[in-house]
């Protein structure tokens, strides 16, 4: 073999090397999980899965609430934390979504009775992009549980994706777990970590696996000190302390960011 076939072959398995690295890239996400009282939750499983809603990534938070894992660069669907031995007992659950993996992360689960699910936004095409608009459904422990009670349906019976097959109620195929209103003096909601004005809030029903449920669509305006950890994304928070049913919960929603920089 020539001098010059073995400085291409050098070059090409360097090039292959480099290329595998790549693709194995891996970055952590770590955190605290507690409640709203701030006390740590030992034994929290915290789950990132992807699209088809399978378990990628699993591990447990310890005494103080604190967890770490690592994971391959990527996009992944959501992240969620729940300690099983409390869900539908006196806890629900933590959501973030769009969750983009691309350098070490921070999420720290925060979660008690009040879970706030499917969060999506999205800009108005209304010039200048300004404000997002904001979706998530809101469900309640107590809400949950009175309706298992008033449907006469045990706890296992309620577990699992089925449980919506269950609870049919007699005004048609509606699942009502959400506060009856929210108000903006109830929402904190966030843009990377800075404060959001609530410029709206509007009531309205998803249809999900054959059901209705109730959400809520609010308007935020973006605040102008908002700091981005993870460069293109805006991290979009959502804490609700509902009035109404006297419990509190949070939900996170990472979306990729077409307007002007923050």
């Amino acid at each position: 073999m020539g001098k010059m076939n073995r400085i291409f072959l050098l070059v090409a398995v360097i090039l292959l090397i480099a290329v595998g690295l790549k693709g194995e890239k891996t970055f952590v996400i770590s955190g605290t999980v507690t409640d709203f009282k701030g006390r740590p939750i030992e034994g929290a499983t915290i789950r990132l899965k992807n699209r088809a809603f399978e378990n990628l990534y699993e591990t447990l938070s310890d005494q103080k609430g604190h967890y770490s894992m690592a994971v391959k660069e990527g996009d992944y669907y959501c992240l969620y934390a729940i300690k099983e031995s409390e869900y539908r007992v006196n806890r629900l659950e933590y959501w973030a979504w769009n969750v983009p993996v691309h350098l070490d992360m921070k999420i720290d689960p925060r979660y008690d009775r009040m879970e706030i699910y499917g969060v999506n936004a999205f800009e108005p095409q209304v010039t200048p992009q300004e404000t997002y608009m904001v979706y998530f459904r809101p469900m309640s422990l107590g809400k949950s549980l009175a309706l298992v009670a008033g449907r006469k349906v045990g706890e296992k019976e309620f577990q699992g994706a089925a449980r919506a097959e269950r609870l049919l109620n007699e005004k048609g195929k509606l699942i009502d777990v959400a506060p009856d209103a929210i108000t903006a003096e109830e929402l904190v909601m966030e843009i990377n970590g800075a404060r959001a004005e609530i410029l709206g809030i509007q009531k309205t029903r998803e249809f999900a696996r054959g059901f209705f449920f109730h959400g809520y669509l609010v308007q935020i305006m973006k605040p102008k000190n908002g700091a981005r950890s993870i460069p293109g994304y805006d991290r979009i928070s959502i804490t609700l302390h509902s009035k109404e049913t006297g419990e509190s919960g949070m939900g996170e929603a990472f979306v990729y960011a077409l307007g002007t920089e923050l």
